[in-house]
């Protein structure tokens, strides 16, 4: 639902003013069999294993307001370092990112949404599943509350596909004019409705590993390989996405 909306706002060119990159060579048709099969045949067979093991979507039917808002703060930086290992210290070596299909997401330039889940089956599994599944197994599971998983995967969903639509919601706020509080508090909520990081990993491949929307971007502070603390290379060097993780 979430691709489709933001993919009727590329064709009708709607909010144009937030779109900060042109149209993907792939359309939304070429990237949708890919997306579908990895969200069929390999997040849901993911999800039923940890069910059926014990380790999550099972056990109490609510969990409460607490257990619930700690479990989520859990899940954001479990999913920060879990996709920042991954991401970086193995899909970017050099000797690996063709190898287990990195190079096929990164064929996408992060300008339409669904990009977010279009590569390789491993890619999927070390960057999509493994980044998901695992902080919530170390979390508890989440119980087997309805209303807080469909929460909790509609909301990194939506930061996944943002994170690609080539729209960035936060130039409004970035652009409030005055020193009264209303503009004061909509220039320093901006930088956390910016889709930006991620478009700046898809052009430079070098920077923001984990970091972008949603995301507590811990890894990436610590260390500096945030997009904003890490300076462009110079002309010629080459700034794709098979930089090496030293670069």
């Amino acid at each position: 639902g979430f691709g489709l909306w933001f993919a009727w706002l590329g064709r009708t060119n709607s909010l144009a003013r937030f779109r900060t990159r042109p149209p993907d060579r792939l359309p939304f048709a070429a990237l949708l069999p890919r997306v579908l099969f990895n969200q069929v045949f390999i997040l849901l067979p993911a999800m039923a294993l940890a069910q059926g093991a014990g380790l999550a979507f099972t056990g109490a039917e609510h969990i409460g307001l607490f257990a619930a808002v700690l479990t989520l703060v859990a899940l954001t930086v479990g999913h920060d370092v879990v996709q920042y290992l991954f991401h970086r210290l193995l899909l970017h070596r050099p000797d690996m990112m063709r190898r287990l299909g990195h190079d096929l997401h990164h064929s996408t330039t992060a300008s339409c949404s669904i990009g977010a889940c279009y590569m390789s089956g491993a890619d999927y599994v070390l960057t999509i599943v493994c980044p998901y599944l695992v902080p919530l197994v170390c979390a508890g599971g989440g119980g087997a509350d309805l209303a807080f998983h469909a929460f909790a995967v509609s909301a990194g969903a939506f930061g996944g596909l943002y994170e690609h639509s080539g729209f960035d919601f936060s130039l409004g706020l970035a652009a409030a004019r005055g020193e009264g509080a209303p503009a004061r508090l909509a220039r320093a909520v901006a930088p956390l409705l910016s889709s930006r990081a991620h478009a700046e990993h898809h052009a430079r491949g070098n920077v923001s590993f984990s970091d972008g929307f949603g995301s507590s971007g811990l890894c990436d502070t610590l260390f500096r390989t945030r997009w904003d603390l890490r300076p462009r290379r110079r002309p010629g060097r080459g700034d794709g996405a098979s930089a090496t993780i030293g670069s």
